[in-house]
Formats: C-alpha cells, sequence, structure tokens
C-alpha cells in the first residue's frame, strides 16, 4: 500500500516539476465534471506542461510545450508566448500543437545584450472549442561565458581554413600529375616542339615551385595571417594554372 501511494505522490511531483501554476482549458473546463480524478485532467479538458529553461546572453535554445489531454478532448490548441524578456526572441512566433500531436516546439534566442535574471512567461492555449488554457514558463538569462562566442568563432574559422588548405592541396597534386605529363611528351618529341615543351617545362616548374611554397606557409601561419597568405596562394595557383591552359 505504502508503495502504492509513493508511486502516485512521484508521479505527482514530476506533473509539477519545472512548469508554473496554470489553469485547464477545453470545453469542460467551463463546467467540469463533479468526480475529478486525482490524476491527469478532467473530462473535455486540456493543461500545458515544459520545463524551466536556462538561456546565456547570445544562445538559442529549443523549448517544448507539451500538452496533457483529458478523455474526450482531441481539438487542435494553438499556442502564444506572451511577455518574453527584454532581448529575447521567439521562433516561430506561434505554434499549433494539432489533435495528434503530444507537444510543440519554439527556439528561444537570447541577444547578446539580453536582459538577465528569471522571468515568468504566459503561455497560453487556445483550442479551437472551449477555454483556453494558461500555463508559466519560466526562463533564467545569464551572462555569456566568457570568450565562449570567441572561442566558438574561432573554431569556425579554423575548420573552414583546414578545408580550404585541403582542396588547395588537391589542386597542387593535380598540377605535379599534369607536370609529370608535360615532362613525359617533352621526352619523346622531337626538334622545335621539344624545344617549346623544355621551356614550358622550366616556366612551369618555377610556378610549381612558387605555389608548393605559398601553400607551406598557409599550413604553418597563424589565424592574423590567414587572409593575407590566402590572397598569395590564390594569386601562385593563377600563375600556374595559366601554365597548363
Amino acid at each position: 500500500m505504502k508503495s502504492f501511494f509513493a508511486a502516485i505522490l512521484f508521479g505527482v511531483l514530476i506533473t509539477l516539476m519545472g512548469c508554473g501554476q496554470g489553469t485547464s482549458g477545453g470545453p469542460g473546463a467551463s463546467s467540469p465534471p463533479p468526480n475529478k480524478p486525482m490524476l491527469g485532467q478532467t473530462e473535455s479538458t486540456f493543461s500545458l506542461d515544459m520545463l524551466a529553461t536556462k538561456l546565456n546572453q547570445g544562445e538559442t535554445k529549443t523549448v517544448s510545450v507539451g500538452i496533457n489531454r483529458g478523455k474526450n478532448f482531441s481539438e487542435d490548441v494553438s499556442l502564444k508566448l506572451a511577455d518574453l524578456p527584454k532581448g529575447v526572441t521567439l521562433d516561430p512566433a506561434s505554434a499549433l500543437i494539432k489533435h495528434g500531436d503530444t507537444d510543440a516546439k519554439f527556439a528561444l534566442k537570447a541577444a547578446g545584450d539580453a536582459a538577465l535574471g528569471d522571468f515568468t512567461v504566459r503561455v497560453t492555449g487556445h483550442p479551437t472549442k472551449g477555454a483556453d488554457a494558461v500555463a508559466e514558463l519560466k526562463i533564467s538569462v545569464a551572462k555569456q561565458e566568457p570568450n565562449s562566442a570567441a572561442n566558438t568563432t574561432a573554431e569556425a574559422a579554423k575548420a573552414k581554413w583546414d578545408e580550404y588548405t585541403i582542396a588547395m592541396q588537391k589542386q597542387l597534386d593535380q598540377f605535379n600529375a599534369r607536370y609529370a605529363e608535360l615532362k613525359d611528351r617533352a621526352v619523346k618529341a622531337e626538334g622545335q616542339a621539344k624545344t617549346d615543351l623544355e621551356t614550358k617545362l622550366a616556366e612551369a616548374k618555377t610556378k610549381l615551385d612558387a605555389a608548393t611554397n605559398k601553400l607551406d606557409e598557409m599550413k604553418s601561419a597563424s589565424a592574423d595571417r590567414w587572409e593575407k597568405v590566402k590572397e598569395g596562394v590564390a594569386n601562385a595557383f593563377d600563375d600556374l594554372k595559366k601554365i597548363f591552359e
């Protein structure tokens, strides 16, 4: 018997955790039946459920608003959130929990200068028929962790730089292969054709060495020199490309 009541108490606590005081909605909300169940919703009603959310300035998080349906309640419910903290925006501005769905999701985005503190957001669920349900979403906005945004930006820039370096190395490998082909042609050629190919080979070797050196410089460059080094690599590769056109 004790374990039975303990299970009931646990279920009640889970239902209440993370969501503020709210009201039920739906056709049965205006005239609820006399025998209200100990747990769950009364017939033809619904309520909303959500967990408290913590946001850092400059952060975006997904919030899920769930629905608890009583017997015989299968209406669509549209959601609206009001009283958002200053600097916190919502996407989408409203959402719909269809009759077969169990929740709807929003993206909460805190600007870099969003208001700090603990806030209560009013969440209203409007059913196709019957009264609205109201619940509270607790939002805490904190200061952005030092250097977190800067670190994220730096990591993204480094990943992009590595991708560019790999792509340029592939191009250089292709130029080396074309240089080898040109060298084979020069060996087999005779007369003026051989002379012309050897001249082109000498020029190609000079340009190839320059491009290789620039690429090596790019691979070891510090972040503050990336753009300058990148420009030099691009120019060297453009010169090399003209040789093989």
